[in-house]
Order: C-alpha cells, then sequence, then structure tokens
C-alpha cells in the first residue's frame, strides 16, 4: 500500500478536511500542507489543537490563486493533494451561485492545471505515484426516492447550483485523467456529522437548540430522508482511496 510523506490539504479548515488533516497528522509521518480560504466554511478553530511544526504547515489561500498553488507544489514537492475545498452550502447556492461556480468548478480547473504541470516534470517513481484525490457529494446524482441506493454508476442529475458546480468539477477531474493521463481519484459521500461541523448543519443544529432549550426546526413537513456518514469513519475511507484507489476511477 503506498505511504504519503507529504501531501497538500485543500479546504483544510473546512469540517471534512480539518478532521482529514487530523487524522494524517496523527499517524507521525506524513507532513501535511493545508490550504484553505477561510470562507464561511473553514474555520481555524478546527486547528487550533495543530502547532505549525515540521510536519504541519497552514496557508491562507484560495485554491484559484495559481501562482501560490504553483508555489506551494515547487516548495513541498507533495506526493498527493487532497482537494476538499469547495462552497457546500446548497441553500446558499440558491442565493448565491455565482461564488460555488467560481470556486468549485473554475478553482478546481485551476488547482487541476497546477496538478497537471507538476506531475508531468516528475520522474520515475515519484511521477507514478503521485495522486489527485478530488472529495465530492452525492448530490451529484440527484434525489432519491423512498429506496434505493446510488452506486458509481448512477447517472448525474444535479438540481441545485452547488451540486451542479459539484458535478461539473468531477467531470473536469475525469476529463483530466482521460485527455491528460493526470491520475485521478474521485468520492462522491453523503452526509457527514461530527467534530467539527458547521453549526448551521443539522445535527449539530438540533443538538445544540435542544441543549439551549430551544424548539428544533423542522425542513418543509419533515418527511426527507438522509443517509449520514461519520466524518471519521469517512477520512479513513478517503485514506484507503489514497493509498489502494485504482486511478481513474470514482
Amino acid at each position: 500500500m503506498q505511504q504519503y510523506k507529504t501531501i497538500i490539504v485543500t479546504g483544510g479548515a473546512g469540517f471534512i478536511g480539518s478532521n482529514f488533516v487530523h487524522q494524517m497528522l496523527k499517524k507521525g509521518d506524513t507532513k501535511v500542507i493545508t490550504l484553505d480560504a477561510l470562507t464561511y466554511a473553514g474555520n481555524l478553530e478546527t486547528l487550533a489543537d495543530v502547532d505549525d511544526d515540521i510536519n504541519h504547515r497552514f496557508v491562507l489561500g484560495s485554491i484559484g490563486d495559481k501562482s501560490l498553488v504553483d508555489y506551494l507544489l515547487s516548495r513541498y514537492q507533495p506526493e498527493a493533494i487532497i482537494n476538499f475545498a469547495a462552497e457546500s452550502h446548497v441553500d446558499r447556492s440558491i442565493d448565491d451561485p455565482g461564488s460555488f461556480i467560481q470556486t468549485n468548478v473554475v478553482g478546481t480547473y485551476g488547482l487541476l492545471e497546477s496538478a497537471k504541470n507538476y506531475w508531468q516534470q516528475l520522474d520515475g517513481s515519484a511521477r507514478d505515484n503521485f495522486r489527485f484525490l478530488h472529495v465530492s457529494t452525492d448530490e451529484v446524482y440527484g434525489s432519491l426516492g423512498d429506496e434505493g441506493k446510488f452506486t458509481e454508476d448512477t447517472p448525474y442529475q444535479p438540481n441545485s447550483p452547488y451540486s451542479a458546480s459539484k458535478a461539473a468539477s468531477d467531470h473536469l477531474v475525469r476529463a483530466y485523467y482521460h485527455t491528460y493521463g493526470l491520475p485521478v481519484l474521485t468520492t462522491n459521500c453523503s452526509n457527514n456529522y461530527g467534530p467539527y461541523q458547521f453549526p448551521e448543519k443539522l445535527i449539530p443544529l438540533m443538538i445544540l437548540n435542544a441543549m439551549s432549550g430551544k424548539t428544533l426546526p423542522i425542513y418543509g413537513q419533515g418527511l426527507n430522508i438522509r443517509d449520514w456518514l461519520y466524518v471519521e469513519d469517512h477520512c479513513k475511507a478517503i485514506e484507503a482511496v489514497l493509498c489502494k484507489g485504482r486511478v481513474g476511477q470514482v
């Protein structure tokens, strides 16, 4: 199984990204470069117990800043990029779709370009072992009824500006594999819950309201069905895909 000594984690101050950063740092033999623009979805408090030392560097910046990304790739020579960076709130995407297109589509394109150019100048085993892992969402597949499940072969049917922007980024990642040979991996997860989650999300919102004696808000008629994945289980799965996943696969 491939082991990675240096990785760049984009969106690493966000909910899932920060859990992944913590997981990788606990290994003790992986250096993590965390890149995050600290929008509403990012919070440095998620990394408060991670000191910038020999195994970790936090960099404030956007995946859309190509000169910064190029510098980080040249400076740290990572063996993998794990891309969590995204605008990810469905309701916000309805009010402001432009920022979702800019980050999730244009930003991912820029990151892919930088990764491709960096990977192409690598030699031998460094070139063979490099990975670009794109973390996406099951919302690209649309909506389920009362029964059923999504699989890797489910057709894309995004229904919100958020899911449409993530679907576009997934397609770009796939295209960079088939067009340029960039060794990519894509994961599409369901809803996560756990430590460091943004408090407006359902599970932390319900817990915080209950602890404060507030009413518990119901979305619509309360009939929606959701699938939940514990974030630390998800991060273990991402690491497994990074180390053992088949290039070009979802």
